[in-house]
């Protein structure tokens, strides 16, 4: 069950103004306002804590100090073992957040539902304006996507993606692929960071319109075939200069400039060096692991690789 979706009486808790692949949940035929969606997909459970315990024997019960459990209240399933300054942030609460950054009627819910037993949710809007890269068939449509867990696996985040989310692949594509992201971790100052992580994020017509304007400027921008090559030797380094493992990456990012997807029209730019290095670090890279890759890209060494790369291509 590669979608991984909640299945309730044998209806999928998932919700869409589309029909999704694995053909499941509620197709809506216009857009959901928030409390539609909620219902429709099954997310109006409440999470709740209790002092995560073990047992001896049969009658002997041990509280683990600063560990709790997380559960759903209608159903007493546990999610997830949490420590002591750990924040619940409830769907509905999240929801209002997601609220506040779409702008109400600017944006339209495309997407939304429950992971695993309830312990991930996920709702996409799609946002009125699209990427556009000038002089090319590269264009883009605009999500903004929330994601929140209720086991402790992750953080609130909140993000601009040229995907849309209706499954828990599709999800983990959507935050490979980010344009802009914020944070936010389960702790006690989690409620004041969610009122104000929207003017962080800057998910806006105007936010839209710098994007446009910075890929365009990427777009435009040349560069020489050294220059590449220098811009992957800063990016990939070691501390043996003729690391195998080291060059290997270097060369498949080179391969994946001249030959990548949709690398035919941007080769020799700025645009064209940048889409390489992504394309590299979300989709060739090897990674331990899917949660190793997740990590690495939504806030660790590829993130950083990717981030360095857009800032030297733009000072160029």
């Amino acid at each position: 069950m590669a979608h991984n979706l909640e299945i309730i009486d044998g209806k999928a808790s998932f919700a869409s103004n589309k029909s999704a692949w694995h053909g499941l949940g509620t197709i809506v035929e216009n857009a959901m306002t928030a409390e539609e969606a909620i219902k429709l997909a099954n997310l109006d459970y409440q999470v709740a804590l209790e002092p995560a315990t073990f047992c001896i024997g049969k009658n002997q019960s041990i509280v683990i100090p600063n560990k709790f459990a997380t559960y759903r209240t209608d159903s007493n399933m546990p999610l997830g073992v949490v420590g002591s300054k750990y924040s619940l942030v409830q769907n509905r609460e999240a929801f209002g957040f997601f609220d506040s950054i779409v702008g109400g009627d600017s944006a339209m819910y495309e997407t939304v539902g429950v992971l695993g037993i309830g312990q991930r949710i996920f709702v996409s809007a799609k946002m009125p304006d699209v990427i556009r890269i000038n002089g090319t068939d590269d264009i883009s449509e605009v999500f903004v996507l929330l994601t929140s867990s209720h086991d402790g696996s992750g953080s609130i985040v909140a993000a601009v993606t040229p995907q849309r989310v209706y499954c828990e692949n599709s999800l983990n594509i959507a935050l490979k692929n980010t344009i802009s992201k914020v944070a936010i971790r389960h702790t006690t100052s989690a409620s004041k960071k969610l009122e104000d992580a929207h003017k962080l994020l800057g998910i806006s017509h105007k936010y839209i319109t710098e994007v446009n304007e910075m890929f365009n400027f990427l777009a435009k921008k040349s560069i020489t075939d050294s220059q590449v090559k220098q811009l992957v030797s800063e990016l990939y380094k070691s501390e043996k200069e003729d690391s195998t493992r080291i060059n290997n990456i270097r060369e498949a990012v080179i391969v994946a400039y001249f030959t990548g997807a949709g690398q035919s029209e941007i080769v020799g730019t700025a645009w064209g060096a940048y889409n390489a290095i992504t394309f590299h670090q979300n989709h060739i890279q090897k990674y331990k692991s899917a949660d190793v890759k997740f990590d690495s890209i939504m806030d660790g060494a590829s993130f950083k690789i990717q981030n360095e790369a857009f800032h030297k291509l733009m000072a160029l």
